[in-house]
């Protein structure tokens, strides 16, 4: 299978504990995978691999959204999951304001 480029721009809030969950799933299904992963913004790029430099990096941003590099075979299925994952935040935040801020799956 040839090799897939995908990026995603994710919504971002203060590092929570809901973002740090989501953080760990997007890191679990990138390693059980055959892609790797890169967060970048302001001109600073962390690979998704080193987990604790990357929590440690997500933890002192203070923007809106951050962008997601995802590399490899199955990259667009990954991309597919998180955007579901995203949407369904979305729904949920709608349907019930407070209670569900993000998915319980990524």
């Amino acid at each position: 299978m040839a090799k897939q480029i995908v990026s995603i721009k994710l919504p971002m809030s203060t590092m929570s504990a809901v973002t740090l969950k989501r953080t760990l799933r997007i890191y679990e299904s990138i390693r059980r995978s055959r892609s790797t992963a890169y967060f970048s913004v302001n001109g600073k790029t962390f690979s998704i691999n080193n987990l604790p430099e990357t929590i440690s990096f997500l933890t002192t941003i203070n923007t809106k959204e951050i962008l997601l590099v995802i590399e490899g075979e199955d990259a667009e299925n990954i991309y597919d999951q998180i955007l579901e994952s995203i949407e369904l935040s979305k729904e949920n935040a709608r349907e019930n304001p407070g209670l569900h801020r993000q998915d319980s799956r990524l």
